[in-house]
């Protein structure tokens, strides 16, 4: 069982550590890039909490506003337009919440705090953004918030552009699946080890009708069912259902919007992924982006645990020994994979367009630069052909392999 945890917000745990780093990664250019558009953001975190902990460490509000405040004061707006307005929500804690992020209530705007449910504010906020560019962190305190036909509703809105980041704790929800349909989990390992999940609203599911439609709202469709009674029927176990359960929560996903990608974070090293954090949006840019900062934070968070004599919470071989799950990929696996994405693509595809659909087909498979050497050889073998514009520069042929507003590269196929 998940704990109730009332001292939730006395001290910042690891897994909170990883999420906020990976929230705070992403923000830097993600603000950046958007600022340069002259085009406004709306930020909301939708479970803000107390926004500072006890022990003095930043929570995800204290995070997302420092970084509005460093971007707005670096960037050089574009006709001076382009700004950050931010939104945080919580049921529980706002007026402590309001206090903790009081210093920064300045030029840059003064943070809008609510007191609410998410799922009774977000659309009423949502609906007079028309035309703005829209970022979501949902991080909630257990999986009962997270309606699918929200998601779905979200997409019809007409912002500018739309993003979310999302903790969904995918063993969660397979363990309350199983209780829904009375499917004992207690001797699998798997599922035993949830001691250490933090809630602090855990969900308290029973075999009821209600129960399953509530599942089903979550999940966007029973499909969790048919992976619980192969469970149960000896099938498959807890982790290859919690792949399966995450593998179709995304496709839900890709049903409205264009590109899914997961992290996987573990509680306890060692340990197979206990939840995710999965970022959703509808262009190339946003995931070949995240997908960087996923990457980026897996370096940064690797170095810091081994400074501190600690075992990492992610996977952070830098080898293709093991992807993200954990699981054994060879060179030559990640070379057919590739060679078979490009097959299924248009001939000619822009470098960033066919890096964020590979990560969107077949997730962190591997550090980009990987990548670029299989392309290396491909373009040895005549399979493909690179093109860069500028093809060349002060020192000879152009050799750059991430794509700017003055720098683009075209992959072209040689061969069908």
């Amino acid at each position: 069982m998940s704990k109730n945890n009332k001292n939730f917000f006395k001290v910042k745990n690891h897994w909170s550590e990883i999420k906020d780093q990976l929230l705070g990664c992403y923000l830097t250019p993600y603000f950046q890039k958007v600022l340069m558009t002259g085009q406004p953001i709306y930020y909301i975190d939708c479970f803000a909490g107390k926004g500072k902990f006890e022990d003095g460490n930043p929570g995800s509000p204290r995070i997302a506003l420092q970084i509005r405040d460093d971007c707005l004061s670096k960037t050089t707006l574009q006709n001076g337009r382009g700004r950050i307005d931010t939104c945080f929500i919580d049921l529980n804690y706002a007026q402590e919440l309001s206090m903790n992020i009081a210093d920064f209530c300045n030029s840059n705007g003064r943070p809008q705090v609510i007191s609410g449910k998410y799922e009774d504010e977000i659309e009423k906020l949502l609906l007079s953004k028309r035309g703005m560019n829209v970022f979501l962190y949902i991080d909630p305190y257990g999986i009962q918030a997270l309606d699918s036909g929200l998601f779905d509703r979200f997409q019809t809105y007409g912002f500018r552009s739309l993003e979310m980041l999302i903790n969904f704790n995918s063993f969660g929800f397979f363990r309350d699946a199983c209780r829904v349909l009375k499917v004992d989990y207690q001797n699998d390992e798997a599922l035993r080890d949830l001691d250490d999940l933090v809630e602090y609203e855990p969900a308290i599911i029973a075999a009821t009708k209600q129960s399953e439609e509530l599942l089903s709202r979550i999940a966007g469709g029973d499909y969790w069912k048919n992976i619980v009674i192969d469970y149960q029927n000896g099938k498959i176990n807890g982790y290859q259902a919690e792949k399966r359960l995450s593998t179709a929560y995304k496709q839900r996903l890709r049903q409205k919007y264009s590109y899914v990608l997961d992290m996987p974070i573990r509680l306890k090293a060692g340990q197979r992924p206990k939840y995710r954090m999965i970022h959703v949006c509808n262009h190339e840019d946003g995931c070949f982006l995240m997908a960087q900062n996923m990457q980026k934070c897996k370096d940064e968070l690797f170095i810091k645990v081994q400074q501190n004599g600690q075992l990492s919470l992610i996977d952070v071989t830098p080898s293709l020994t093991s992807n993200a799950d954990n699981e054994l990929i060879t060179d030559n696996e990640l070379k057919s994979k590739l060679v078979d994405h490009l097959t299924r693509l248009n001939r000619d595809i822009r470098i960033t367009k066919l890096l964020a659909s590979f990560v969107n087909d077949y997730g962190l498979l591997c550090d980009f630069k990987m990548i670029y050497t299989i392309l290396d050889e491909l373009k040895k073998s005549e399979i493909i052909e690179i093109e860069r514009n500028p093809a060349t520069n002060t020192r000879g042929p152009s050799t750059f392999w991430e794509e700017k507003k003055d720098k683009q590269i075209l992959i072209r196929r040689c061969k069908p």
